[in-house]
């Protein structure tokens, strides 16, 4: 159902709690002197991903489409270089991610929780075409993960530990929209 105001709702944190708080869908508005209402295009919010993931998800770096038809580029966990460990997400101007999903929780080489994988499905909005991306980082039953799954994501939020490299990206919390549910 669509509605004619916007309401965000944020998931739980997927995955541990060290590092820093960061909420994507603030950054990119410039919460809380939002000036000029540039938010993030709810219907149409992610352009490009850059996820790097060795045996847990290092950094997401996620290019956002804004409503004034702009794109904010912002950076999430490890300072990072194109390696062979970085997956590029393209998404073309029809193209949505309507699910993502993976595995969080205590890694015990690490001796912390952290993201330990993830999984992106976009669907094409024009042709219904769906493509999947991943699974991206540590395979279950190297740690102790748990399973989520998180429909229409419009932006990220949760915790990093920014150039701390392996385990940028410790907890994931996903930002939804109600105008695309």
């Amino acid at each position: 159902m669509f509605q004619a105001k916007p309401v965000e709702v944020q998931t739980s944190n997927f995955g541990g709690s060290q590092g820093t708080l960061f909420n994507d869908s603030q950054t990119a508005s410039g919460f809380p002197k939002s000036e000029g209402g540039v938010f993030i295009n709810p219907q149409n919010p992610i352009q490009q991903m850059d996820i790097y993931a060795g045996w847990c998800v290092d950094a997401m770096n996620t290019t956002y489409r804004m409503s004034d038809g702009s794109t904010k580029l912002i950076n999430r966990g490890s300072v990072q270089e194109p390696s062979p460990n970085m997956t590029r997400v393209t998404l073309n101007a029809n193209e949505i991610i309507t699910q993502i999903c993976g595995f969080a929780g205590n890694y015990p080489y690490y001796q912390k929780s952290l993201l330990i994988q993830t999984t992106l499905v976009i669907t094409d909005t024009t042709t219904g075409k769906i493509r999947t991306i991943g699974p991206l980082g540590g395979q279950n039953g190297l740690a102790d993960g748990q399973f989520f799954s998180v429909s229409n994501p419009l932006a990220l939020a949760g915790f990093e530990t920014a150039g701390s490299s392996q385990i940028g990206i410790s907890g994931l919390s996903i930002i939804k929209s109600n105008l695309v549910e």
